[in-house]
């Protein structure tokens, strides 16, 4: 399982999207969060993040994957 952990560091809350699903969750202010997801068996893990004004998008290669606010499991 792969982990990759974050921090909304500003003021405002902000949208964390993961693709290819296209989901969003709110992330509010000064709120760490994190997504897991199994890396792909048979290739490298070329999953990658795009930084937004008020939204991080995240490019995920797991198959599933879930989401982290404040150690607190999301529904995804």
């Amino acid at each position: 399982m792969v982990t990759v952990s974050f921090a909304n560091a500003t003021e405002k809350p902000l949208d964390f999207q993961v693709e290819p699903w296209a989901a969003i969750e709110v992330i509010p202010a000064g709120a760490a969060f994190a997504i897991h997801y199994p890396a792909p068996p048979d290739r490298d893990d070329t999953s990658f993040v795009e930084i937004h004004e008020a939204m991080v998008v995240f490019w995920c290669e797991g198959s599933t994957y879930e989401v982290d606010v404040n150690e607190r499991r999301v529904l995804t």
